[in-house]
């Protein structure tokens, strides 16, 4: 599989928090006008020489919550950020570690913690978890 189908891989996977905007690589804004928003990234990518996986890919997901200036987004975050809940990124992508048969495993390894995201010109409140994926091509 090819980055654009994990990518499309993780939308779906993402698709089961609900109320969450998300934005798979192909189709990123320009602006965010709705949040909390999802916007899939790729990250650095290994080549594997070994006869496991074609390539390690890691993939960012940053969570856009509000404007930078309003602090009180925070506790909204918290839902996310969890490892267990309706509204956890890490439950929704280890629930099916192939991110429907897009890959041949997965795994959350970080959250960033919050900080701030700039976008189209604003400064967003966000947070950001990396995504380890092994897949063949």
């Amino acid at each position: 599989m090819g980055m654009l189908d994990i990518a499309d891989g993780i939308k779906t996977r993402l698709q089961t928090i609900h109320g969450l905007r998300i934005f798979s690589t192909k189709e990123l804004p320009d602006t965010i006008n709705q949040f909390p928003a999802a916007l899939i990234l790729p990250g650095d990518t290994r080549y594997t020489t070994d006869f496991s996986a074609d390539a390690d890919y890691n993939f960012r997901i940053i969570l856009l919550f509000s404007k930078a200036d309003t602090p009180s987004a925070i506790n909204k975050m918290l839902p996310y950020i969890a490892t267990t809940g309706d509204q956890s990124v890490v439950a929704a992508i280890e629930g099916d570690t192939t991110l429907d048969s897009k890959a041949e495993d997965c795994k959350v390894i970080t959250n960033l913690g919050i900080g701030n995201t700039v976008w189209g010109a604003v400064a967003y409140l966000s947070t950001e978890f990396q995504i380890q994926i092994w897949a063949n091509n």
